[in-house]
């Protein structure tokens, strides 16, 4: 008894090692009879919990809100529980929600409910487990200690060993269009317990609420729901294995996928035999018109791009993510809303800490500047706007060290208030230690905080 004891501990430290799970399971527990009782085991239950609770969001066609989702599990798991085994339970439609795209056009959302999210996190946990050591290394969404940065020095790593035209595909409507019957095909490869099959296709089945009419659904697993991350990762590791096995460099993150070549001519043929593959084999649609061969100064991937310099490629802030950031600043600070100053400082810190956290890798200290430049002098038309009067005007450009003739004359003009905001005197008054002093941290100090910085400490 004493070895199998130590044989089981020592089989949990090393399964546990191996998947490298540093945000999901505090410990291996795997060791129930069946595979649907391993799921609905009270530990990977109560982290399913946590992890739904944590993550927040809206309610689902039921209306039950994340507050209520304990009490309601104390008092219903066991009938709940009894249900799933007897495979009795029948999950309830996802609410349809519609978000914009960042790109353009809208992206449709799948809400399920609160408790059909802490059954389908319960089997994301443990089915998560089972299939990482299957992914291939140069998949990088939705796993453990992975993520876009590594692609994207991935990606850079293929280009400087010479592999510089870039096959960029684009899935249409990827999540939407998932076939039902290749993916469950492809988890009964490794799944053996029938109900959780079952319970996993009920839940691909499962209709879509849209102003109050349910919509059937034969293919497609909606974003929102969090079995979907794994299983897109499920289906598209079989393009990750075909890619693997002809000899391509790649990288992908979810449904970004990105191919590297040394020419032109086996970029094309690369698109167009991998482009066959994807709509024979995994009856997946591949958008012709947004999927293209480019060099690197031309692609994009998760947001960056890349340039050359001194003989070696670089990473940079796609053009197109530097202009969405920029809009999002111009929304911010619009001064036809009446946004006290500190609320519009706060939120600004918070756009700025969020997006150069993720855009850090880059090397764009340039960039950096010319947003903040940008965000200033917004932020001076705003001013100049909520002084409102020509009297307070007059004081505040004085008080800020203006001579009170320079300061009467501009308190006085009729010029708009975007001319009058970016003139020399409101420049000179209104300066950039003047908006640090009330609280604006900018994109370049924290660019260099992040960066610099916290590489050269000594």
């Amino acid at each position: 008894m004493r070895v199998g004891r130590k044989l089981i501990v020592k089989c949990k430290r090393s399964l546990a090692e191996s998947c490298n799970e540093v945000d999901t399971m505090p410990e291996v527990f795997f060791f129930s009879n069946t595979m649907l009782e391993e799921i609905l085991h009270i530990r990977n239950v109560k982290h399913a919990v946590d992890r739904v609770i944590s993550n927040g969001g809206a309610s689902g066609v039921d209306g039950m809100q994340i507050d209520n989702l304990r009490d309601y599990l104390n008092t219903h798991w066991q009938s709940l529980r009894s249900d799933i085994l007897s495979g009795t339970y029948r999950p309830q439609a996802v609410r349809k929600v519609e978000i914009p795209k960042a790109s353009g056009g809208k992206r449709m959302l799948g809400i399920p409910t609160v408790i059909d999210r802490v059954i389908q996190q319960s089997i994301s946990q443990w089915l998560g487990l089972k299939y990482e050591g299957d992914f291939h290394d140069n998949s990088y969404g939705f796993r453990p200690n992975r993520n876009a940065h590594q692609a994207v020095i991935k990606a850079q790593e293929y280009l400087n060993l010479g592999y510089t035209w870039v096959v960029e595909l684009d899935l249409e409507q990827f999540f939407d269009q998932v076939n039902h019957d290749i993916l469950m095909h492809l988890l009964s490869k490794k799944i053996t317990d029938r109900r959780v099959l079952a319970l996993i296709g009920k839940y691909l089945r499962c209709g879509i609420m849209d102003h109050g009419l349910e919509q059937k659904r034969t293919k497609g697993t909606p974003q929102g729901s969090p079995l979907s991350p794994l299983l897109s990762n499920i289906i598209l590791n079989e393009l990750d294995t075909e890619l693997s096995s002809r000899g391509h460099r790649f990288v992908r993150y979810a449904d970004d996928c990105s191919i590297y070549a040394k020419s032109n001519k086996s970029a094309t043929r690369i698109m167009r035999n991998i482009t066959s593959y994807i709509e024979s084999t995994l009856k997946l649609k591949v958008n012709r018109e947004k999927s293209k061969v480019s060099k690197p100064s031309q692609s994009s991937l998760l947001g960056f791009s890349f340039f050359k310099t001194q003989g070696d490629w670089q990473i940079r802030i796609s053009a197109k993510s530097i202009e969405r950031i920029r809009e999002k600043l111009r929304q911010n600070t619009r001064r036809n809303t009446a946004t006290p100053m500190h609320e519009r400082l706060t939120k600004l810190r918070q756009i700025i800490h969020g997006w150069v956290d993720y855009f850090r890798i880059a090397t764009n200290k340039k960039v950096m500047v010319t947003l903040d430049e940008l965000v200033r002098r917004r932020l001076r038309v705003l001013l100049w706007k909520q002084w409102k009067t020509a009297g307070n005007r007059i004081r505040n450009l004085m008080k800020l060290g203006a001579k009170r003739w320079l300061a009467y004359q501009h308190a006085n003009t009729r010029k708009s208030y975007t001319r009058t905001g970016t003139s020399p005197i409101v420049q000179t008054t209104l300066t950039n230690s003047y908006f640090t002093k009330l609280g604006y941290e900018g994109f370049a100090d924290y660019y260099y905080w992040r960066t610099t910085h916290q590489t050269t400490l000594f």
